[in-house]
């Protein structure tokens, strides 16, 4: 009887230390991707923004995860920008009505 306890214990335990080390990859994920985008924006467009949301797509479909934000000062007006994480590239990029892309970024 209490051989079927021990291995659901263990069970559950096991569980617990795989979804720790999924999360801890997923962090490293988002904060690469997240870095990447704000750098792209501000380089490309000289604004900065802060992402408070993410979504990742489902990974047989794609390495791809989705940032939500803001433009700093202002949470009205929204960001979006859907990135390639492996490589990092940007694959979709949603600002707000004028902001427009620096005169000289290629």
């Amino acid at each position: 009887m209490k051989r079927p306890v021990f291995l659901f214990v263990i069970l559950i335990i096991s569980s617990l230390l795989l979804g720790a080390c999924a999360s801890e990859e997923e962090k490293v994920i988002v904060s690469s991707a997240e870095e990447f985008a704000a750098n792209y924006i501000l380089e490309k467009y000289g604004v900065s923004v802060r992402f408070t949301d993410y979504r990742f797509s489902p990974p047989d479909l794609s390495k791809s995860l989705g940032l939500h934000g803001y433009i700093e000062g202002d949470k009205k007006k929204k960001v979006f920008v859907f990135v390639n994480y492996d490589p990092l590239s940007i694959e979709t990029l949603s600002l707000p009505e004028g902001v427009s892309k620096k005169s000289n970024s290629k």
